[in-house]
């Protein structure tokens, strides 16, 4: 080959401006000024310490809202106990009354009348109900007599004289009984109480 007749390459000379800040997304952290590299750093952290902020306040708020519900459940129970209490309470007051009704009939002279006992069984059926009634309440009757008297379960409407040492003290007879619904009192007894007499 004719070396005179080889065509000339053109060279081109590319200038890097050393002094243009780095293009969006580059990675090359490198050539960041030094507080461009302390802002991002400081940026990332504060992303992260909000982001942390927000996962507690979200936790905390879920934790608010559980316990939330938890005393609305409990409040709404309290009420229902309330309710049924009040409720076996009227209908103790009922029983009352029938009971004294059937006292009055106690007499068995009284009780030959056909249409009195007629009267007395449906009274005695209608007592059965009631007391059903009030033990689906969750309302139980406290057993008294025999027990030692107690005020906080127990009210003294008279006394009965005994001549044992053991039995003063000790309820002899209930003239109404008592009920509890659990362990929350829902009326008091009332009995009679043994008082010891000292015979000469």
């Amino acid at each position: 080959m004719n070396r005179q007749n080889a065509t000339p390459v053109e060279t081109h000379h590319i200038q890097v401006d050393s002094s243009r800040p780095p293009t969006a997304g580059s990675t090359n952290s490198g050539n960041m000024p030094p507080a461009a590299c302390n802002q991002l750093a400081s940026d990332n952290f504060a992303s992260a310490v909000a982001q942390e902020d927000v996962s507690f306040a979200y936790a905390a708020l879920l934790a608010d809202n559980e316990a939330f519900r938890t005393r609305l459940e409990r409040e709404k129970s309290r009420l229902i106990e309330v309710e049924k209490a009040s409720l076996a309470q009227a209908l103790l007051d009922s029983t009352d009354d029938l009971e004294r009704a059937l006292l009055a009939v106690a007499d068995v002279s009284v009780v030959r009348n056909q249409r009195l006992r007629d009267l007395t069984h449906g009274v005695q059926l209608s007592l059965a109900v009631l007391y059903k009634r009030i033990a689906d309440m969750g309302a139980e009757r406290m057993v008294t007599t025999g027990q030692r008297f107690d005020p906080l379960f127990a009210e003294a409407v008279g006394t009965i004289s005994v001549a044992d040492p053991a039995q003063n003290g000790i309820i002899i007879d209930e003239v109404r009984p008592g009920y509890r619904v659990g362990d929350r009192l829902l009326r008091p007894a009332q009995v009679r109480v043994g008082h010891l007499v000292h015979r000469g």
